[in-house]
């Protein structure tokens, strides 16, 4: 089955618009998923800053970390600030945990990735984030009075909870695409109908005079046409100046008698 020139250049337009809809979709999800994945750990942040500037505060006065009484209670008031929050830990500056709470907490001592990751960013407003299985982990730094590190405090939470409470929207944005797809595919087809519909006239009148030209005729090419192939008209005096001449050639032979 031969396709026509307008169904050729819809299915091209609608491969294009395919293509263009599904990389858009997935970027703006990727972009989503970091965009919020950053919302909430900067949500924890906050709690972590909290316990952090408390404890600071203890220890600017010349109290030691470790002479802290009531770091338990410190972490239990800062840990149901927030029940997504799966572990909160304060630790000194050895990665000794001092305290802690949560099902996800360590005890004992950090993980040596926890601690690199510490001593590398933990000093910044930021702090470090570093993914630990399906945990995200965030550690932030506790000043002593001597503008050095007495300790920092660890704070986790589930990283696949929250991504798959992002996957969830996939369906809807699922669904918004599609809309969006069949929108604009209405929206082509009209306007490729609108543009070929008269792309095509324009053509099938050049064709005729094309070929009522290669008959020897001397069609008058109308200034519709000639404003759409401004060349059709020299190239129509050009054949039909050729077929005349031809036809001329072919009476003024003479007639070879057997």
């Amino acid at each position: 089955m031969r396709l026509t020139l307008s169904t050729k250049i819809m299915l091209l337009l609608q491969v294009a618009l395919c293509f263009a809809l599904a990389s858009t979709a997935v970027l703006s999800y990727l972009k989503m998923e970091r965009m919020v994945e950053e919302t909430v750990a900067s949500r924890f942040r906050v709690v972590a800053h909290g316990l952090s500037s408390e404890v600071e505060g203890a220890v600017s006065l010349g109290v030691a970390l470790n002479a802290l009484r009531n770091l338990d209670e410190m972490i239990q008031r800062a840990l149901v600030r927030d029940l997504q929050i799966t572990g909160l830990m304060l630790f000194n500056d050895r990665g000794e945990v001092l305290g802690a709470a949560g099902g996800s907490a360590v005890r004992g001592t950090l993980p040596d990735t926890w601690l690199a990751a510490f001593h590398r960013d933990g000093k910044t407003d930021r702090g470090a984030k570093i993914v630990d299985g399906g945990s995200q982990v965030l550690l932030l730094s506790i000043g002593n009075a001597y503008g050095g590190v007495a300790g920092g405090v660890a704070l986790t939470y589930s990283l696949d909870a929250l991504r798959a409470g992002i996957r969830g929207t996939i369906p809807e944005l699922a669904i918004s695409g599609a809309i969006n797809l069949a929108t604009c595919y209405v929206i082509s087809l009209i306007v490729v109908w609108l543009v070929m519909r008269r792309l095509q006239r324009s053509l099938r009148e050049a064709a005729v005079i094309v070929e009522a030209a290669t008959d020897g005729g001397r069609p008058v090419v109308p200034p519709e046409i000639a404003a759409f192939a401004p060349g059709l008209a020299g190239f129509v005096d050009r054949v039909s100046a050729r077929r005349r001449q031809g036809r001329d050639e072919r009476k003024a032979a003479p007639v070879e008698v057997a």
